[in-house]
């Protein structure tokens, strides 16, 4: 890897100590009294600094003058100290305290422009540095990769998250962490990349004969940018009980479908297959009937499936995401499904989809199914409607949780004093993750994880004649929980996860963290057979 992105060098602070109120340190007054220095030299020391990596670090401003955050080893100053020298003799160097130096480079109207053949050279290192970072992550089956890039440390970090788990892969300069970014974004036309503002792209990749779909955001940082990618193969679809759903989920989810109309949500948290779900549900739907989806970007397309995408980089998508709607309503649809419900403009489509009696499915960020209706009412969703049983067909909420490696598995907790609290609730039955995994003999187990699974709930709100939506309007919702428990047998997320745990399927240790602690009271498990999960 060092190949492409270059070896770290090594930082020897030194330089000057001391203070000024204005943030800078050390040296005489500084270059801004000097002659100008002639543009040659000038060109001359800013290719020096880039040739070094020390644009973090260093900045020679359009007179020649030079700026340097504070501990700059001299050893990197003297040359371009040398460089910059005019009939006064060399340049004087001011050092700046990192936040007055940031402000100082950001303040600058017109960075340098590159040459010709140094564009097309920094664009071809770049794509090969993005080809070599996609390559890794795929490889790894990863479904996320982040970079951190901390420009004061001269350091960028890569991590991926592979079967739910996080994990540092490389280190790298800040400048090649900077190359990587600016080639993520260029794989877009329309895309370009900036460390000082928010910024999403999404393009297409091909590795080993494969076609991925890629979605990146970045994100301003005090100490530089942060950036995070998905990685999607747009042709996997995993069916429910493979992506861990028991039967009884299964068949609730089935009937929630075939509903005339109204709200399916899949909720979540971030990472928690919401998507995927929503995929299968995609894929499963009947012959004969008309499905259109909304999404920003769509990730999988279906044959009997009408995908429109919302292109973010339009000047008023908002307008657009208007007339989109207005043409969906002229379709005829028998179903709509919005990519997720995310602001009252999503939430006014589904709204006005769902009260004119089309299924919508749709995804939604929460912890439960029950704070699926507030999250709808602070969307803006009309409570009244929220009480109607043709309004919300059901809910599912589901989280990923890892898989224990059978082969390397422990028999007890990595803290001890987790022991008895465990054996109370599991017995014997629990296996737990081995973090040193089982070697490169077995390369499918990746830190004493092979896959993930979930772990869900399912409230078929739209089946119940009763008192389901008495509760919603007396903004009951605990109550409603519990009611949909009795009638329907609905599981919770923690027995739904207990089974697995008993099964020994499921980490109790790393399932805790993700689902909340384990309830003395968790019910027995109701003889509901367990599905595996996704690899």
């Amino acid at each position: 890897m060092f190949g492409i992105f270059g070896r770290r060098k090594k930082r020897n602070p030194g330089g000057l100590s001391g203070g000024r109120p204005d943030g800078s340190s050390g040296g005489p007054p500084g270059p801004a009294h000097a002659p100008a220095t002639d543009a040659r030299k000038i060109r001359e020391a800013r290719k020096f600094v880039d040739d070094t990596n020390l644009q973090d670090r260093v900045l020679v401003d359009d007179r020649g003058g030079l700026h340097a955050i504070e501990g700059t080893d001299a050893m990197f100053l003297q040359p371009l100290r040398e460089m910059l020298a005019t009939s006064a003799g060399e340049a004087n160097v001011v050092f700046l305290a990192p936040h007055v130096f940031r402000q100082k480079v950001q303040s600058r109207a017109q960075p340098r422009k590159k040459s010709g053949s140094e564009t097309v050279r920094a664009a071809r290192q770049a794509n090969l540095a993005v080809d070599h970072v996609l390559g890794l992550a795929i490889d790894a089956r990863a479904s996320d990769f982040y970079l951190d890039i901390r420009n004061l440390d001269d350091v960028a970090i890569l991590s991926i998250r592979t079967y739910g788990l996080v994990r540092e892969i490389e280190r790298m300069t800040a400048q090649a962490g900077k190359e990587i970014a600016t080639g993520l974004f260029s794989r877009s036309e329309n895309d370009s990349w900036e460390d000082i503002t928010p910024s999403d792209t999404s393009f297409s990749h091909w590795h080993a004969g494969k076609l991925y779909r890629v979605r990146a955001n970045s994100l301003p940082e005090v100490r530089g940018a942060a950036l995070s990618c998905r990685i999607r193969d747009p042709q996997f679809v995993l069916p429910l009980d493979e992506a861990g759903y028991n039967p009884r989920q299964q068949g609730y989810i089935t009937r929630m479908c075939r509903s005339p109309g109204g709200l399916i949500l899949i909720t979540g948290e971030t990472n928690s297959g919401k998507s995927t779900t929503l995929a299968s549900l995609m894929k499963d739907t009947p012959r004969g009937q008309r499905m259109i989806e909304i999404a920003d970007p769509v990730e999988v397309e279906f044959p009997n499936v009408t995908h429109c995408e919302i292109d973010h980089r339009r000047e008023d998508p908002e307008a657009f995401f208007a007339r989109v709607l207005a043409s969906t309503v002229r379709q005829n649809p028998d179903a709509l499904v919005l990519g997720e419900i995310r602001d009252e403009r999503t939430a006014r489509a589904a709204q006005n989809m769902a009260i004119q009696g089309k299924r919508v499915f749709s995804t939604l960020h929460t912890q439960s199914c029950v704070a699926a209706i507030p999250r709808l009412t602070n969307l803006g969703i009309d409570p009244h409607l929220l009480t109607l049983r043709e309004f919300i067909a059901g809910i599912v909420n589901q989280n990923l949780v890892p898989l224990v490696c059978p082969d390397c598995c422990r028999g007890e907790p990595a803290d001890p004093a987790l022991s008895d609290r465990y054996r109370a609730l599991f017995g014997d039955a629990a296996r737990y993750v081995n973090p040193d995994g089982c070697g490169p003999g077995n390369p499918g187990c990746v830190g004493g994880v092979v896959g993930q699974t979930l772990v869900a709930e399912v409230l078929p709100l739209g089946l119940d004649r009763e008192e389901a939506h008495q509760l919603i309007a007396g903004n009951r919702l605990w109550e409603l929980q519990n009611y949909m428990q009795r009638k329907f047998s609905v599981q919770t997320k923690q027995e739904h996860a207990r089974d697995k745990v008993l099964s020994g399927l499921i980490d109790p240790e790393l399932t805790e963290a993700i689902i909340g602690e384990w309830s003395a009271g968790v019910r027995e498990s109701q003889a509901v057979p367990v599905s595996g999960g996704a690899s």
